[in-house]
């Protein structure tokens, strides 16, 4: 948020810019937050807003941004569309997206910002959960093309419970106990978890087509060590095989196949990791017809051949 007072026409003659206050941080004009400005022990922080005011120039970030509208209502300036916000809405703000707040009438917020990239964050099988890939891979990505219509609108019972979450992250994060980050993580991954699971039940028939794609993303995630044809996933997704293709070229950027591919290198890399699977047996689980095809896809997806990868581990 821009504070009205202190620092916030402050000008720097030798750059020639504004400095502004955001969020309790100072920043350029129109400039990336910083992930030092925000995180000192650990890559989780919770923000609370409650008197969110306007603001006139937009920023972005290195981390993505969870934001949770606790009351009032806004707009929302993202990227260059503008788009209405109320009490209970939740979405993403993923890293480098521009975006600030206008039009602020007792708009009241919690941001729980986090950066994937430091977390060891164990997706386990949240990736089976539609709703998961619709709030945090898809949504994010089609706002402009839906006009935010596939936004997460959260019932007063279900706020109430995202809120209980996101003060036991907080208590964890401020407290002083061993064994704090972890817990903090385990809180983080239950909001994340619950909010999966309100958007999984949405019924609204704009979130439909979505929620197609988005079943579909879950289908290949709980099924990817099984033979899948197009066939099969036109039927999931509620598509035609063009539609299909289009669809997840321009969500995914690249083919079903491809998509399907990256997954079973992604889980051999764990099992390389945490197993002393032979590179056979490691084929055989994620649904490669055998350890040279495996060996070939991941030193090409990779960079490095199974091997290679697995000596790196074991050297450290």
């Amino acid at each position: 948020m821009y504070f009205k007072k202190h620092l916030d026409n402050l000008s720097i003659n030798k750059h020639n810019f504004t400095k502004r206050v955001i969020h309790g941080a100072i920043v350029k004009k129109n400039r990336l937050l910083r992930y030092t400005d925000f995180f000192t022990t650990y890559p989780i922080k919770v923000m609370r807003m409650p008197m969110h005011g306007s603001e006139p120039i937009q920023h972005r970030h290195e981390f993505q941004e969870l934001v949770i509208i606790v009351g009032g209502a806004g707009t929302h300036w993202i990227e260059d569309e503008k788009y209405r916000i109320e009490t209970g809405d939740v979405f993403l703000i993923l890293n480098n997206m521009r975006h600030s707040y206008l039009e602020a009438s007792n708009l009241s917020l919690i941001n729980v910002l986090y950066d994937m990239r430091q977390i060891n964050f164990p997706l386990a099988d949240i990736g089976t959960l539609p709703g998961y890939h619709a709030l945090f891979e898809l949504e994010p990505k089609i706002r402009r093309q839906r006009k935010f219509q596939n936004r997460l609108r959260l019932s007063v019972s279900q706020l109430t419970e995202a809120l209980r979450l996101v003060a036991e992250l907080e208590e964890e994060l401020q407290s002083d106990k061993q064994g704090g980050y972890f817990f903090a993580i385990a809180n983080l991954m239950r909001l994340i978890g619950f909010l999966s699971r309100c958007y999984s039940e949405l019924e609204l028939p704009e979130s439909r087509p979505l929620q197609h794609f988005s079943k579909l993303l879950g289908y290949i995630e709980k099924n990817y060590a099984t033979p899948l044809c197009i066939k099969d996933l036109t039927r999931v997704a509620h598509m035609s095989q063009t539609s299909l293709m289009r669809t997840f070229k321009q969500l995914m950027g690249r083919s079903p196949i491809e998509h399907i591919i990256r997954l079973r290198i992604s889980k051999s890399r764990h099992l390389i990791r945490h197993t002393d699977m032979s590179l056979s047996e490691i084929a055989e689980r994620v649904g490669f017809c055998d350890g040279n095809y495996l060996s070939r896809q991941f030193t090409k997806i990779v960079g490095m051949s199974p091997h290679e990868f697995r000596r790196q581990i074991n050297f450290r």
